[in-house]
């Protein structure tokens, strides 16, 4: 029985108690006694599987082609930051991140959450963890008009004096590009517009490579210049099957 999947080791106790010793003795037993004895709904939905009953319809591995309920993007810093500008930078590089996700999958957001965390085992008192809900007016997927929400959603929570270790931006509220909402005052041409400059951006870096082309407030600086939210890289394995700089030459 624990060569099934979604039985362990104290569900096949039961099993062989209740002598069940194969699948197809499982598949034989009632969906009420299943219920009861193998873990509810999930059990019953098992036996179904094993019955020849699909349950869980089949999602694709590719990135590309499966559409995301959310969209994060998040990271412990390498140092704590304290400053404004600091940590400014590190969640408009993260919204900036999300934002490429959300065009590569055809959607628009109209939640955002914007969060920032202190380290939990320093000298400071708790709450450790400080986060706000940004509704947007319009669901978009423009990069910059994510940033300026990204700013106000920082300034609500940011608290001078103190370090921070881990921030974040969540996209939640996803809509198809195209077919959001729009509010009184929107007009389609700037839209239009505004879609071509994106997806230039977006084709530029995916050309040129990551961070090629950037929104001044999510700059990171690329090489080997220092980031103030990166981690230390200085003992990074070198990547020489897969970085053109770093090919060995004879």
């Amino acid at each position: 029985m624990e060569d099934v999947w979604g039985i362990g080791q104290q569900y096949a106790i039961k099993m062989h108690e209740a002598g069940i010793q194969t699948a197809a003795a499982l598949a034989r037993c009632s969906e009420s006694w299943v219920r009861k004895h193998v873990g509810g709904v999930v059990g019953a939905r098992l036996v179904r599987e094993l019955q020849g009953i699909p349950c869980h319809a089949f999602q694709p591995c590719d990135e590309g082609t499966t559409t995301r309920q959310s969209i994060a993007c998040t990271r412990s810093f390498g140092k704590p930051l304290s400053t404004f500008p600091d940590l400014l930078g590190a969640v408009g590089a993260f919204t900036s991140r999300a934002a490429e996700k959300l065009r590569r999958q055809g959607s628009a957001v109209n939640t955002m959450t914007v969060f920032i965390s202190k380290n939990k085992y320093g000298i400071e008192p708790p709450p450790y963890t400080f986060s706000t809900v940004i509704s947007l007016p319009v669901a978009t997927d423009d990069t910059s008009d994510l940033l300026r929400h990204a700013r106000i959603a920082l300034k609500r929570i940011w608290q001078p004096g103190s370090a921070y270790t881990k921030a974040g931006v969540v996209l939640a509220g996803l809509e198809t590009a195209g077919q959001q909402q729009l509010n009184l005052f929107s007009t389609s041409n700037k839209g239009e517009a505004r879609a071509k400059l994106l997806q230039d951006l977006d084709q530029l870096n995916q050309r040129f490579g990551a961070g090629t082309v950037q929104f001044a407030t999510a700059v990171i600086p690329k090489g080997k210049q220092p980031v103030p939210w990166l981690g230390n890289a200085d003992f990074k394995s070198g990547a020489y099957t897969t970085n053109w700089d770093e090919l060995w030459a004879l």
